[in-house]
């Protein structure tokens, strides 16, 4: 029961400081740094299903909150992200490459972002493989 509380307790404090950060943090071209989707898959094959599925979806909502996307935008890539990569056999170097994915989703599902999709790409590509390196290794660390 007490290892129970205090994943739980960790699990918060990341989303808390991950939202915090990513929403502090200087963007480029209207990208920011991926730290909730990092968070998302470091837990994904970490932690049971319904753990994954719940902090998916608070770290998704967190996403759309700070970034004033549509409602479950991120939710349900988040969600399709954490299932993939626990699920599915794929190798964690095309894990790296989900941040560009996502400025596709969201290109797809937004209109009016910032830049086109094309920078935002060129920039989301080695933004996203250098956050989630970093991430899952404090994560790891902590």
């Amino acid at each position: 029961m007490r290892n129970k509380i205090v994943r739980l307790l960790f699990s918060l404090a990341v989303l808390v400081f991950a939202a915090a950060f990513e929403e502090m943090l200087p963007k480029a071209l209207g990208v920011g740094f991926p730290l909730l989707l990092s968070a998302v898959q470091f837990h994904a094959v970490r932690r049971s299903l319904p753990a994954v599925a719940a902090f998916s979806a608070a770290a998704g909502a967190a996403e759309d909150a700070i970034s004033s996307l549509p409602l479950f935008t991120s939710v349900s890539y988040f969600l399709a992200v954490a299932l993939a990569a626990r699920r599915l056999d794929i190798p964690r170097a095309a894990i790296l490459f989900s941040y560009p994915l996502y400025q596709i989703w969201l290109s797809i599902w937004v209109n009016d972002l910032y830049g086109s999709v094309f920078s935002r790409m060129i920039v989301s590509v080695p933004m996203g493989i250098a956050v989630m390196f970093a991430g899952w290794a404090v994560l790891s660390w902590m």
